[in-house]
């Protein structure tokens, strides 16, 4: 094949490519790829038990000490490579649940758990998390 068959093609290909790129843009510009990695806007669904009920929250605390806490959010909560979350007064208790089902991409990374954790084991870490928040450092 000559050098300007073989760069012909190249630039065929090239356009190909740009064309291809250019069909997968979703509205705003992002590619589909980064649509994926949007979060979801399922709200959570309301607490189907009483988030200061002391044997749900310990139930949240024994899941959290087992699943979040060594690398991420430390033992005790205070951080790790994920956030603190004690002394919170900016805790949202959706917010939260909707975090741990979903997970979070980008700059502050974390796994969604809602194929792992049921709507109650999930709801239970948010109570576990509640307690957190309210205590001081």
């Amino acid at each position: 094949m000559s050098v300007m068959r073989k760069t012909s093609l190249f630039l065929w290909m090239l356009v190909a490519v740009s064309a291809l790129a250019v069909l997968a843009m979703v509205p705003g510009g992002r590619t589909a790829a980064a649509a994926e990695d949007a979060p979801t806007l399922t709200p959570a669904p309301p607490p189907p038990f009483d988030l200061k009920d002391e044997s749900r929250i310990k139930a949240g605390k024994r899941r959290f000490a087992a699943n979040c806490a060594g690398y991420c959010h430390g033992s005790d909560g205070s951080a790790g490579r994920g956030p603190s979350f004690r002394n919170r007064s900016d805790f949202d208790r959706q917010l939260a649940f909707v975090t741990i089902r979903d997970g979070r991409k980008g700059s502050d990374v974390m796994p969604p758990w809602g194929n792992a954790f049921s709507t109650d084991e999930i709801w239970e870490l948010v109570a576990y998390l509640g307690t957190l928040a309210e205590q001081k450092e």
